[in-house]
């Protein structure tokens, strides 16, 4: 599992260097409230998505036992089913926001998006890692070739539109092309193994839901509420790409690979494995939590080094977040060992502590008349509440 891990890392790395100096690109040739209005659209696009994330723990969990044939069928109704139910209420909510993009982007683009995650969630299944290490990439670099193409023709915004449609169209392509997944069901009625399937689906959706519910709402916040959209830039292009790239190739891996290991040993009722894994990554985190915290000494020369001058106060805000990722790392990996032991309903609990949490922090901030940075401060203190309760739960649970 380590070596797995080290190499999602290292891909990631390459994905998110790749996306990140995309972003960098970008800061220097479309203006800057343009571009942070643009990527806050696009959260309001990935709203939508998250509500499926259930699907992926639960499908790893189901291809380990047997009937999986009858939950791929539930699974394929289920699926599009809702996406189609999801899309009619985002067209609405979009009906109620101040963009003026186009409505046919936003069908096109939530539509194909769900495919992909379609797809992912299916290769996810039949465990086939290499391709799971590969997708990203192959994502990354269609956004990035796709603009590079329309950007001659178009200009910045309309481009990066279309560059998005050829992302997700690469990796659908690749996914079809590299996956052993197969679509072979058998068409069945709903029983107990079945039920299992949209009982541990339907709370990791709610869990995925409300962990990001308020990352993605951040930005509709920070525009809505505070009006201010020079800080929504400098968060959407500068500090969300920075933390959450830090994120995905530091937090991700232990998501993606590390569970299905820890569900195998959760059904196996092998806990000294699990707490012998876990001393293990408490080493990770000290560590971990000691390059941030230098390398917050760090960030002002490099942001000022490779983005625009108008984004360099930037460093100031990243710097609020920076040491608080060791809490989410550790949630990330206290939830995995809470769904391996099929306790779906406990790692739900404590993704909708850190969604409440950060509502109350914010709420409180704003009555007493904090700006727009208060965001920040409010995703530190969920991200502290969800590591304690997540400690607590896996500990009486072990």
């Amino acid at each position: 599992m380590i070596k797995l891990l080290f190499s999602a890392s290292v891909m990631t790395l390459s994905v998110m260097g790749i996306n990140f100096l995309f972003k960098i690109y970008l800061s220097y040739h479309i203006p800057k409230v343009d571009l942070g209005k643009f990527y806050t659209f696009m959260d309001v696009i990935s709203l939508g998505i998250m509500l499926f994330s259930g699907y992926k723990d639960s499908l790893v969990k189901a291809f380990d036992e047997e009937g999986f044939s009858k939950v791929l069928f539930w699974y394929l109704l289920s699926f599009w089913i809702s996406a189609f139910v999801v899309l009619t209420l985002q067209v609405s909510y979009y009906n109620t926001l101040e963009f003026h993009y186009p409505r046919f982007f936003l069908i096109v683009v939530f539509l194909l998006n769900a495919l992909t995650v379609f797809l992912s969630y299916l290769n996810a299944a039949y465990k086939a890692y290499r391709v799971m290490l590969f997708e990203t990439l192959v994502m990354s670099v269609g956004l990035a070739a796709g603009y590079a193409f329309f950007s001659f023709f178009l200009d910045g915004i309309t481009s990066l539109w279309y560059a998005f449609l050829v992302s997700f169209a690469a990796r659908i392509v690749y996914l079809l092309l590299r996956s052993p997944m197969r679509l072979r069901f058998t068409i069945a009625s709903v029983d107990e193994k079945v039920k299992n399937f949209f009982k541990n689906t339907a709370l990791s959706s709610l869990m995925y839901f409300f962990s990001g519910l308020f990352i993605s709402v951040s930005s509709v916040v920070i525009l809505k509420l505070f009006g201010d959209t020079h800080f929504l830039a400098e968060y959407q292009v500068v500090v969300k790409s920075v933390f959450f790239s830090l994120v995905a190739v530091l937090v991700y891996p232990l998501n993606s690979f590390a569970f299905p290991h820890l569900s195998q040993l959760a059904a196996q009722k092998n806990r000294e494995e699990i707490v012998r894994i876990e001393k293990k990554l408490l080493l990770y985190l000290g560590g971990l939590l000691a390059m941030l915290s230098a390398a917050t000494f760090l960030t002002r020369p490099v942001i000022e080094l490779v983005f625009p001058q108008e984004y360099a106060g930037s460093y100031r805000y990243l710097n609020v977040l920076l040491p608080f990722l060791v809490f989410l790392a550790y949630t990330t990996f206290a939830l995995n060992i809470l769904k391996g032991f099929n306790r779906f309903d406990l790692a739900l609990y404590v993704r909708m502590s850190g969604c409440g949490m950060f509502f109350v922090a914010l709420g409180t901030m704003y009555i007493t008349g904090f700006g727009a940075e208060a965001v920040l401060y409010a995703m530190d203190t969920a991200f502290v509440c969800m590591a304690l309760l997540a400690f607590y739960l896996k500990r009486r649970l072990l």
